[in-house]
């Protein structure tokens, strides 16, 4: 791969063993990464995965950023945050207690320190907002800590060139939609083909969307350190 090369991991989990199965994370993935793939990027793509091919996949994206100035990481599925740390949760992920949460799921962290071990541009876009049992199951299990566990995403604090796009406002859940995609996904994948335009206008357009077509309920929000133009539709 030369200089100049487009690299992004894709992750679609919808199909949870011990939680609610949610339709679209499958469909947002698959879709995700035909575009991403027209749009010339070198994909690595997981669906449905468990703890470890989770972490395997984050492996072989890790591998290929090494000559990558772009980097992309788009995940739906369930997620959580405990202690304003956010989790991923893989399709096999139990939750049944407090230890479970290490052992269970990946970080958003864990991604982040493969994409932003260099300087780059990276790009980040987390549909994990939605309602979730394992959260509720893990506060439970918590018991007086439950407090630590907060429904949907915390803000994260990122590197120089990093742009964190989250399906709704921090604490918030996203819902998951009645068609092929969430309100989310199916907005980005609209926009985000655009020819020349810069992310950030992107962004205003896909909140413009969802904000409408979730009637007000859902607003996506984003943590941006870029400080340079991004396109993605050259």
């Amino acid at each position: 791969m030369g200089r100049g090369t487009r690299v992004a991991l894709v992750i679609g989990n919808g199909a949870y063993r011990y939680a609610t199965t949610l339709p679209n994370p499958g469909n947002d993935a698959r879709d995700m990464a035909r575009s991403l793939r027209g749009l010339g990027f070198d994909v690595v793509e997981g669906i449905d995965l468990d703890k470890h091919g989770m972490e395997s996949r984050i492996r072989d994206f890790g591998r290929k950023l090494d000559r990558a100035d772009l980097a992309l990481f788009f995940y739906a599925g369930h997620g959580l945050q405990v202690a304003d740390k956010n989790y991923l949760v893989p399709v096999d992920a139990r939750l049944e207690r407090a230890g479970d949460l290490t052992l269970d799921t990946v970080t958003v962290d864990d991604v982040l320190a493969q994409m932003e071990s260099e300087r780059r541009v990276n790009l980040v876009f987390l549909d994990a907002c939605r309602d979730n049992p394992l959260a509720r199951s893990l506060a439970a299990a918590l018991g007086t800590r439950s407090t630590s566990v907060g429904t949907g995403l915390a803000p994260i604090q990122s590197a120089v060139g990093t742009m964190i796009v989250y399906a709704t406002q921090p604490k918030n859940v996203a819902l998951d939609g009645e068609g092929r995609n969430s309100p989310f996904t199916a907005a980005l994948l609209k926009h985000m083909a655009t020819p020349g335009l810069e992310i950030g206008a992107v962004m205003k357009r896909v909140r413009a969307d969802v904000y409408q077509t979730t009637r007000q309920r859902q607003l996506p929000w984003d943590h941006s350190s870029l400080i340079g133009d991004v396109v993605l539709a050259r």
